[in-house]
């Protein structure tokens, strides 16, 4: 499972590195792609996870049927504030359209204290080692 999550965590990050325009009407966030020649801008620096996999965690969200995607990437956002709306968008459909999102690569104490407040807010989530 490691491996599939790692698969979609490497997927993501390329479809961040597009630029992502977004726009908010009310509560509701509408989010557009669009890349640009030569664009290399990228929100995750792919060295931050480690050859041997010993000092990074990975925060995994799971998909459920109690909650709305729009609690879901509230959720994020209150407990990641770093995140842009898009990004929170993102995390959100990767986990309701393959099962298991990658929420953040960490260290070992930020990502316990991730999935505590996620839990907090009745989301299903664990952490993974090895990133």
């Amino acid at each position: 499972m490691q491996l599939i999550v790692e698969k979609d965590y490497r997927e993501r990050v390329f479809l961040l590195s597009v630029r992502v325009k977004t726009e908010v009407m009310g509560e509701h966030c509408v989010g557009q792609a669009s890349t640009e020649e030569g664009s290399d801008v990228s929100p995750y620096d792919m060295s931050e996870i480690s050859v041997d996999g010993s000092d990074k965690w990975a925060v995994i969200l799971f998909d459920d049927s109690h909650h709305s995607m729009d609690y879901v990437t509230w959720a994020l956002l209150k407990t990641l504030p770093q995140l842009s709306p898009a990004e929170a968008s993102l995390i959100m459909l990767e986990a309701h359209n393959t099962g298991t999102g990658v929420v953040i690569v960490c260290g070992f104490s930020e990502a316990e204290r991730y999935r505590a407040e996620l839990r907090v807010l009745q989301l299903r989530c664990d952490i993974q080692p090895g990133w």
